[in-house]
């Protein structure tokens, strides 16, 4: 194997492979424990890039370590004169943010305890081995070379008198922080890798914070969640689901009864958004087309059940493209169960309610892969916890500058933050009211309530989503019994309704802008708000087909024109074109050269 970073020659990394135990092989009269050439190729990273620890106790100490109260804290904070910004988080934005910032007047630091960035919409594929894990990943440090940034701001250096010779990187420190304090301007670390000095807990104190640390997955305390289902958030996450796998399939091979090789092969995916939709349709297509052949006794039981809370696939896309992919899908191997709620989740099984009728039933599954969307992780919750004006459960509330509500210097973009919307049902609460109480009582039934949700859907999109919740628990929401709900229990109604409004969705577009508009921002090379430019929406969906709603002319139009026959309407693809577009832009999208080339060969 060669890095081409690294031109020395290296051998087959075979004290990796003999980590792990997957197959048992007899060599030379000994039993040696090894592991599947193909995960140990899909695990393995770039120069300069360190993962330690099991996937899921990694996962969550990394994002949500403690803050240790009784711990001395080193003061790290940099002696200049220059304007201090610390940068949390190594995702999208944070990146997009440190390659766009003049360091000639900002004294940056970024600090996270992942040391690598991370192309996260290729972890299906990574977890099939369609692409390997090293080519999606690059290191931080490399990130902040000047060579890296992009033409544009390398043009505006060049005006500015920054060289390459005299440019100065921003800083990284690979620690987990555990605590924002605003009183003081600070932020309070701990390293919490593998390897830790003596003094492993620091604080930092800045002029400006900029939070990007992403969020973790919702599992909407849904019994059994964390203790049985898995995530696909982080490159181990990709590893452990291979790993969970293939122990299946080696399992029901050691099995007589079909009935038991039938329910050890059920594999679960809860969510039917992107993630969920790419993960089900590239797991389809790896056990039919490359574990076919290694497995035929148990390929032919093998069946992968996608299960979505909402009645289409791919809800927050065009129609077409929900009702395209529900056409692939069925022709494929992958069962669709639409409209249908996860109520719990056991060891080897998922328990169901149909939402339409109330029917509870029981999935066999030796593999649940939850995917239902983001929240806040421990640190943002802290955060917003002591922040007054932060009244929403998904997010750091920000204004239009990606400020955060009720802060003077703290700023958010990815997926912790959440746009102000003047969409807020709470602000037309009498008109709101007044318009669902037809029979003028003073009061809303049940009956009412769901009618006036129903028509408010297109202008509140926060109202759809509760409708379900309405229609299944209006006990909940009736505080006093009386079987209809007043002004006040009404007001409570929509105040929870509003704190789950995100204006922007959580993708790698949103926190890519954001991070180089608040860059920009500091460099006073922008005055005005941050304004979403969406090139379009794309999905695989198995079989060699994919999805694609492309935007871009549409989004160039000005507001009037958007809407427009042909000009001002989104560009709509499927199948194998769709394809074509799909690879060629997630090619386009990755972070470097090298990434482009390696998952170009991986393809």
């Amino acid at each position: 194997e060669r890095n081409d970073e690294d031109p020395t020659p290296r051998s087959c990394p075979l004290p990796t492979m003999l980590t792990a135990t997957y197959t048992t092989m007899l060599l030379f009269g000994c039993a040696l424990n090894v592991q599947s050439l193909a995960l140990s190729h899909a695990t393995s990273l770039p120069r300069g890039t360190v993962l330690s620890g099991s996937s899921r106790s990694s996962r969550v100490a990394m994002v949500d370590a403690p803050f240790l109260e009784g711990s001395t804290y080193m003061d790290r904070t940099p002696v200049t004169e220059k304007e201090k910004i610390v940068v949390l988080g190594s995702g999208w934005a944070a990146v997009k943010f440190m390659q766009n910032i003049d360091t000639s007047i900002f004294d940056v630091t970024i600090i996270s305890p992942r040391n690598f960035f991370l192309f996260t919409p290729f972890l299906p594929s990574v977890t099939v081995g369609t692409v390997e894990g090293r080519s999606i990943v690059e290191p931080v440090r490399k990130l902040l070379q000047y060579n890296q940034r992009p033409i544009l701001r390398q043009l505006k250096d060049k005006a500015s008198d920054v060289t390459p010779e005299n440019f100065v990187e921003v800083k990284f420190l690979e620690a987990a922080c555990t605590k924002i304090d605003p009183e003081t301007n600070s932020v309070f670390c701990q390293d919490v890798s593998s390897v830790a000095g003596s003094c492993d807990t620091f604080r930092f104190e800045y002029d400006r914070l900029v939070v990007a640390v992403g969020g973790t997955s919702n599992t909407f305390n849904t019994p059994g969640v964390d203790e049985y289902a898995v995530f696909l958030k982080e490159l181990p996450d990709a590893a452990v689901i291979r790993d969970r796998m293939l122990d299946a399939f080696e399992t029901a091979a050691l099995q007589d009864d079909p009935e038991t090789k039938r329910r050890l092969c059920e594999f679960v995916v809860v969510g039917g958004g992107p993630t969920g939709v790419e993960f089900a349709a590239e797991l389809d297509d790896h056990i039919r087309e490359d574990l076919g052949p290694l497995y035929p006794n148990e390929v032919k039981y093998a069946r992968v059940v996608l299960i979505s809370s909402t009645d289409d696939l791919l809800s927050s896309y065009d129609k077409k493209i929900s009702d395209f992919t529900a056409k692939v899908l069925e022709q494929s191997s992958v069962e669709v169960r639409s409209g249908v709620r996860v109520m719990e989740v056991t060891k080897d099984s998922v328990v169901c309610k149909n939402k339409a009728t109330g029917e509870m039933f029981t999935e066999p599954s030796s593999l649940t892969l939850w995917s239902t969307g983001v929240k806040p992780g421990g640190l943002v919750q802290n955060l917003c916890d002591g922040i007054p004006k932060q009244t929403k459960k998904s997010g750091i509330l920000v204004d239009p500058t990606l400020l955060a509500a009720g802060t003077e210097n703290i700023y958010a973009a990815g997926d912790c933050a959440t746009l102000y919307s003047e969409d807020a049902m709470l602000t037309n609460l009498a008109g709101l009211f007044g318009r669902a109480d037809n029979d003028k009582s003073g009061c809303l039934d049940k009956a009412e309530l769901l009618s006036l949700f129903d028509e408010i859907g297109d202008k509140y999109p926060q109202a759809s989503i509760f409708r379900s919740k309405i229609d299944e628990n209006f006990s909940e929401i009736d505080i006093d019994g009386s079987g209809s709900i007043e002004l006040d229990e009404f007001k409570t109604l929509l105040a929870l309704v509003d704190s789950s409004l995100r204006t922007l969705p959580p993708t790698a577009q949103v926190a890519g802008q954001q991070g180089s508009y608040l860059a920009s921002r500091f460099n006073g090379e922008s005055d005005q708000g941050f304004k979403y430019f969406h090139k379009g929406s794309m999905a695989y969906v198995g079989q060699e087909n994919a999805a694609a709603q492309v935007s871009m002319l549409k989004s160039l139009l000005p507001g009037p024109l958007q809407g427009l026959p042909i000009i001002g309407e989104d560009i709509v693809l499927t199948g194998r074109l769709a394809e074509i577009v799909w690879r060629f832009l997630y090619l386009d999208m990755q972070i470097s050269n090298r990434n482009k080339l390696m998952v170009g060969f991986d393809w």
